[in-house]
């Protein structure tokens, strides 16, 4: 657990707080974290950020790296988790970057098809928050190629009791993908049957206790043994019905992107 100092009280929402912070050594990152106040919309921001983390890992999709942190302030000892962006290069988001990007998103970013694969382990997560593309970070070096990673997983999986209250785990609203997720602009073309599918092989090849073994692992106090029962169970059962869920998306006719 680091101790972190705060630089700026960046963002103040129901669903927590952003704050930039810095540590002895001069690194620079985010220090998110709720008041009990605030759990109805804000639930164990650290339990599902280092979750998340932790799976996109095993999958080998890129995601910025996390440490469980504490931060002093006006005498009170606050325990949160700080995402660290990438040191010495200038970052953007999905949402920021020029129009020709999000029409040709293979002509332009490295590893698209593992990007695209975001899909299906947003899906697992039954993640709502990616459409806006705010939370996909971009850099490149020297002018070439755009490589990616991905931030901000805090409504993945269990979220808060907010996400479940009008659908509860297993309610077939969460099998609906389109009616709690849309993916990033420019996505949808290149969304393909094949590219979703092999990431879901991938899923469906991490074996049960291995998925059991890193929900209990979770170093979060708010991740109470009733929510890592609930997590686990939502992750292996989706797991096995992810390919439905997937196709039953993919024959879907409206809109699946975000629109401003």
């Amino acid at each position: 657990m680091s101790e972190w100092k705060v630089v700026e009280k960046w963002k103040n929402k129901p669903q927590g707080q952003v704050w930039r912070v810095q540590d002895a050594k001069g690194r620079t990152g985010f220090f998110k974290f709720a008041y009990p106040h605030q759990w109805h919309d804000a639930g164990p921001i650290v339990g599902n950020e280092w979750l998340a983390r932790r799976l996109a890992s095993r999958l080998g999709l890129p995601s910025a790296s996390l440490e469980c942190a504490t931060v002093r302030e006006a005498g009170h000892e606050l325990r949160g988790i700080v995402s660290l962006p990438r040191p010495g290069t200038r970052l953007v988001s999905w949402r920021s970057l020029p129009s020709a990007v999000h029409q040709q998103p293979e002509r332009y970013i490295d590893n698209w098809e593992r990007m695209i694969q975001t899909v299906a382990f947003d899906v697992w997560l039954t993640n709502i928050d990616r459409g806006s593309g705010e939370n996909i970070m971009l850099y490149r070096r020297d002018g070439g190629r755009w490589h990616w990673y991905l931030i901000d997983h805090g409504y993945t999986l269990y979220g808060c009791d907010r996400k479940w209250a009008d659908h509860p785990p297993g309610s077939v609203h969460w099998r609906r993908v389109w009616r709690f997720y849309h993916i990033p602009r420019g996505w949808q073309r290149l969304a393909k049957r094949p590219t979703l599918m092999a990431m879901a092989q991938n899923i469906a090849l991490i074996p049960a206790r291995d998925i059991r073994s890193c929900v209990e692992a979770v170093p979060d106090t708010l991740y109470s043994s009733g929510i890592k029962s609930s997590v686990i169970e939502l992750l292996l059962t989706r797991q096995k019905t992810l390919p439905a869920i997937l196709d039953a998306w993919l024959r879907y006719k409206g809109n699946k992107e975000f629109r401003l």
